[in-house]
């Protein structure tokens, strides 16, 4: 019998103009986009939002994830120093928090634009 091996986290996830590309080897770049994409922006986000690309204001950085649980630290956009995420994902739901400088954000859902849920 084959043992099922757990949903790696990978895919492009928006909440309003940020965007996300977690990538199963624990790579995520982070970008803002605006206007604020959805799911028929992906295809075209997917193409120029890749690990392979240096595109200015592409954060790239290393998340961990175990047991429903997500944490990074990618680079601020706006200056300053690291802004920490951390919070869960789930069958695609991935819902984040981020701490920066000391103060903490809501909670935010993103939503998976990219590849499409079947």
């Amino acid at each position: 019998m084959k043992k099922s091996r757990p949903a790696r986290l990978s895919g492009i996830y928006a909440s309003d103009v940020q965007v996300f590309r977690f990538y199963p080897d624990g790579l995520v770049l982070d970008v803002l986009v605006k206007p604020a994409p959805d799911a028929s922006h992906g295809p075209a986000i997917a193409r120029w939002l890749r690990r392979e690309s240096s595109l200015d204001g592409v954060h790239a950085a290393r998340y961990a994830a175990h047991g429903g649980r997500i944490s990074f630290t990618t680079p601020g956009h706006f200056g300053g120093g690291g802004v920490e995420m951390s919070g869960t994902w789930r069958a695609g739901r991935l819902v984040l928090r981020a701490r920066d400088g000391g103060r903490a954000a809501p909670e935010r859902p993103f939503r998976l634009i990219w590849p499409a849920r079947t």
